[in-house]
């Protein structure tokens, strides 16, 4: 897709750079040609995913989380940046990921009123350090209500150990959980550090320090009551356990969508720049709509309508391509939005376009 978006913009600027040189002779000098390139290059510079927060509130656990995985961001290049404090420095950022490690306090929901407003609003917030909380899910759901908006829960050091990116770098051991789990260590022992070095298991200073630098003591503990409730159970058994206890799974999809709504944002500001351009200087028109009409343009508009309205595009049939275009064309007419309207109509022009595929 990437390759793909990369060329047809490429053959934008071949085209747009022609057409200044037929009518000027001096294309490197040509307003129009300019504001083309300055558009190319603000929707080709890397989304910037800024994680925030309050000082120790285990930013750092969440941006190597982010960073080991691959979000999805229409090809472009994603840098995943940690800010320090609330202090406006997420101004840079394409998508922020705020970080809060107890109840909601003023700063944040000030900092987050902020974000408010904006289109898409790109903004995932984090309760991380669930493994110290009672009950992270309700303190989670509370800090969902007092926000207005949905607080996702993450053991965020546990996370990042199981993906390789912890305090230590190096992957769980699990021959030495298991070591742990075989003895008679009581749930007591595995509630604070020292309580934990002072039990009389066959497992290293050395090597307790490691366990709790990859998953913490709430990690372990639930690794070893899994392997005592089912001893049978298999690596990847336990593994799977603990990365859905982490909430990781769930903090990199909320990252992914909304890095995704940052791209589509991105090239629906790059379509809108592009008729501006073409409205103003005619000698680049022809080049500008040829570029909108093509099939990666349609593609990219129905990309954008599609996030506008939560919707999904499927391919199906004929008959169903024929019955979507219908549809968004009917939600069309009737719409008195003019957003609304101009969405609706790039469904029914992507689904009629995929009909001539």
């Amino acid at each position: 897709m990437k390759d793909v978006a990369d060329a047809s913009l490429g053959r934008l600027r071949e085209r747009t750079a022609a057409s200044a040189a037929e009518t000027t002779g001096a294309p490197a000098g040509d307003a129009a040609l300019n504001e083309i390139d300055t558009a190319l290059h603000h929707r080709l510079r890397p989304l910037v995913v800024r994680v925030t927060g309050r000082t120790g509130v285990g930013k750092s656990a969440i941006a190597a989380v982010l960073e080991s995985v691959r979000l999805d961001a229409d090809g472009l290049d994603v840098r995943v940046a940690e800010s320090n404090g609330t202090d406006g420095s997420e101004s840079d950022g394409d998508v922020l990921v705020h970080v809060i490690a107890g109840p909601v306090s003023p700063v944040d929901s000030t900092f987050l009123k902020s974000r408010s407003g904006r289109t898409p609003d790109g903004t995932v917030v984090v309760l991380t350090k669930a493994d110290t909380l009672d009950d992270p899910v309700a303190a989670a759901a509370a800090a969902s209500e007092q926000l207005g908006r949905t607080v996702l829960p993450v053991m965020g050091a546990t996370a990042a150990g199981l993906r390789g990116t912890g305090r230590s770098g190096t992957p769980l051991v699990m021959a030495d959980v298991r070591a742990v789990a075989e003895t008679r260590v009581a749930s007591a022992d595995l509630l604070t550090w020292d309580r934990f070095r002072a039990a009389d298991i066959a497992v290293s200073t050395r090597r307790r320090e490691a366990l709790i630098d990859c998953i913490e003591l709430r990690g372990l503990a639930l690794a070893v009551d899994v392997l005592r409730q089912r001893p049978a159970a298999s690596d990847e058994d336990v593994l799977r356990v603990l990365a859905d206890a982490s909430g990781a799974d769930a903090l990199i999809d909320a990252a992914s969508a909304a890095v995704s709504a940052a791209a589509a944002n991105r090239d629906a500001e790059m379509h809108r720049s592009l008729r501006q351009i073409a409205a103003r200087h005619r000698r680049v028109r022809d080049a500008v709509e040829s570029y909108l009409a093509s099939d990666e343009a349609v593609a990219v508009e129905m990309r954008c309508a599609a996030i506008f309205f939560g919707a999904t595009i499927e391919t199906g049939s004929e008959q169903h391509s024929w019955e979507q275009a219908a549809l968004w064309k009917q939600r069309a007419v009737v719409a008195t939005n003019s957003e609304v309207r101009r969405s609706a109509l790039a469904l029914c022009r992507g689904h009629v376009r995929m009909l001539r595929r």
